[in-house]
């Protein structure tokens, strides 16, 4: 079924007719989000295959996040950019169920791959035997390929006529009128927001609670050089723990409000929430994909080095660089004296002459 364009006149007329402010400060906002996700997440990738030491199972899955991230930034938020610029939905209807089949799959990627990062800190943390022999890079490989063909059971249905896509004057993006079949609705939450945020909540209860049993061994690892290699490896694993346990509160603040958003406008009859509620919105969505590299910058120490051997590495190329560049400006320079030099001999003895 072709998506709707004019399912919502009166977000329609409010997008139209938006404060100056509004006009400024929300593509604004966008646009800042956009560079962040975009650049943060590039940075993830870049430093996770230049860093031997951070080419590991967890790593693997943080970087498979930051790639359902990039995608987000370059293949959705564009199109709402563009619409909060044209205060309109300036495409056709083809457009708009791509956008709303690409937001549906990133989000849900982004939820389940959060919760197998959390199954996989559990296991880390209170089953490590067990870890060794579960994720494999190998499985850690297939579970990813599994991650990007799950989506499908969720953004496909409305293309096959369960449903359809429509413009959200509101949230500025295409997407599942939620309100349309709310047995649908129910299901994509329990299975893709409930049942993965369970799967969070009981991995890391259980992380919380292993790691408060030998919560001194993260200090113990820098004041004792001594320690066994298990003890070594498990502070390791509590702190790359701790770095996804901020990430996941992180990804959860930006969208339990989204989730609560959602069901409130489904049963309110589907776009009668303030434009500024559904704007919120997709901010928030849009947020999500922009934190993680903070969050890794603030609490991972091997990701904080790693950039800033990055930076570094960029920093002396461009000095490098500049140098050639002002060598070579000086061999230029000069040849060109010389040159000039020869020119002036040969015309003083044609003038002898």
């Amino acid at each position: 079924m072709a998506a709707s364009l004019d399912e919502y006149p009166n977000l329609s007329f409010d997008l139209s007719h938006r404060s100056k402010i509004e006009k400024i400060m929300e593509p604004f906002i966008l646009i800042l989000l956009i560079t962040v996700a975009f650049l943060g997440n590039v940075m993830i990738c870049v430093t996770v295959c230049k860093s031997r030491r951070l080419r590991s199972v967890p790593n693997m899955l943080v970087t498979n996040l930051a790639v359902s991230d990039i995608l987000m930034a370059i293949m959705c938020m564009p199109i709402s950019l563009r619409v909060l610029i044209s205060s309109k939905w300036p495409f056709g209807s083809v457009a708009c169920d791509l956008q709303g089949v690409f937001i549906f799959s990133f989000g849900i990627v982004s939820q389940v791959n959060m919760s197998v990062i959390a199954v996989n800190r559990y296991f880390a943390v209170c089953r490590p035997l067990d870890n060794k022999f579960i994720f494999t890079k190998r499985n850690t490989l297939i579970i990813v390929a599994l991650l990007w063909l799950l989506p499908s059971i969720a953004s496909v249905p409305p293309l096959l006529g369960w449903g359809y896509y429509a413009f959200n004057p509101g949230k500025a993006f295409c997407i599942y009128p939620f309100n349309v079949n709310k047995a649908y609705t129910t299901l994509v939450q329990l299975l893709f927001i409930g049942f993965p945020m369970g799967l969070i909540g009981f991995s890391y209860t259980k992380c919380l609670l292993s790691i408060r049993s030998s919560n001194r061994q993260v200090a113990q690892m820098d004041a004792n050089p001594r320690m066994t290699i298990h003890q070594s490896r498990r502070a390791l694993e509590i702190r790359a723990t701790f770095t996804m346990m901020l990430s996941t509160l992180g990804f959860s603040l930006c969208w339990l409000p989204v989730s609560v958003i959602d069901f409130i406008d489904v049963f309110t009859g589907g776009g009668n929430l303030p434009r500024q509620v559904f704007m919120l919105n997709a901010f928030l969505i849009f947020t999500s994909s922009s934190i993680n590299p903070f969050i890794y910058w603030l609490s991972n120490r091997d990701f904080r080095k790693a950039f800033r051997e990055m930076f570094r590495f960029a920093r002396e190329n461009v000095v490098i660089d500049s140098k050639a560049i002002s060598l070579s400006t000086r061999e230029t320079k000069t040849v060109q004296d010389s040159i000039a030099s020869e020119n002036r001999v040969q015309s003083n003895l044609i003038n002898v002459v």
